[in-house]
């Protein structure tokens, strides 16, 4: 019993906001992070997947080079929020 609660609990950690849930994930690397982004016109969400402490000093702008090379869009500057596991944010796209 306590495998399963712990199988569903991980799987809980790369879901994404209702709102952009049936979008196709793209995966992405950026300054040692990975990630998964979901985006869905002006807004994104990236859930980071890989093991580690984030550096608040890297993180916004992996977050960004990620959305770029998932997307080919931009991020929209002081649009990020949410913490190190699950960020969200609008992008502009050419």
């Amino acid at each position: 019993m306590r495998w399963m609660v712990l199988a569903l609990a991980l799987a809980g950690c790369n879901t994404v906001k209702e709102d952009l849930q049936g979008h196709s994930v793209r995966k992405a690397e950026a300054l040692g992070y990975t990630f998964n982004v979901f985006a869905d016109g002006p807004d994104f969400q990236v859930v980071r997947t890989n093991f580690g402490r984030p550096n608040s000093r890297t993180y916004p702008e992996a977050v960004a080079l990620a959305v770029r090379q998932a997307t080919g869009c931009e991020v929209s500057v002081g649009s990020l929020s949410g913490d190190y596991n699950l960020t969200r944010g609008k992008m502009r796209c050419p």
